[in-house]
């Protein structure tokens, strides 16, 4: 081969092989961030109804539903959960204590792929904190607490007017 076609193929090599190491990089460092708990969490609003089928509705207190799913490759634990209302205080945070019955039980796994945990916050306190503090809802966002030590916030706040 001559010189120049030499001079030619040497840094198109080089440059090939740059090209495949970035790709390569950027498939490991994919495939590491989905190894582990990859947390969603949204909010919507809940009206549940009670009653058998035959007999009239009961409409209990309203909630926001905190849905939770793992799109990740492990297992996960949500430990706690709560309201921020908009400062990065402590007391900027409304946490849930009464839950109720019928609510998914803390702590509760979340597994890859698997149904989503949902966890509930009742409409009255969050219409409570609008109206004594005037925290708008739309800077009310829930946030749920992992096992590993992680808060992780719904990527929607409260749906409330």
């Amino acid at each position: 081969m001559s010189t120049e076609t030499l001079a030619i193929i040497g840094p198109l090599t080089g440059a090939v092989g740059a090209l495949a190491a970035v790709v390569s990089l950027l498939w490991q460092v994919s495939v590491h961030r989905r190894s582990g708990p990859v947390i969603q969490v949204k909010s919507s609003y809940s009206i549940p109804v009670y009653g058998p089928d035959t007999a009239p509705e009961f409409h209990g207190p309203d909630f926001v539903a905190v849905e939770v799913r793992n799109r990740g490759g492990k297992s996960v634990t949500v430990t706690n959960y709560g309201v921020s209302l908009g400062g990065r205080k402590p007391s900027d945070n409304m946490f849930v204590l009464d839950r109720p019955v019928w609510a998914t039980t803390l702590p509760a796994p979340v597994e890859p792929g698997g149904v989503p945990t949902q966890v509930l916050v009742p409409v009255p306190e969050l219409r409570k904190a609008h109206s004594t503090r005037g925290i708008p809802f739309n800077k009310m966002v829930p946030w749920v607490e992992l096992g590993d030590g992680r808060r992780v916030y719904s990527t929607n706040p409260v749906p409330l007017k």
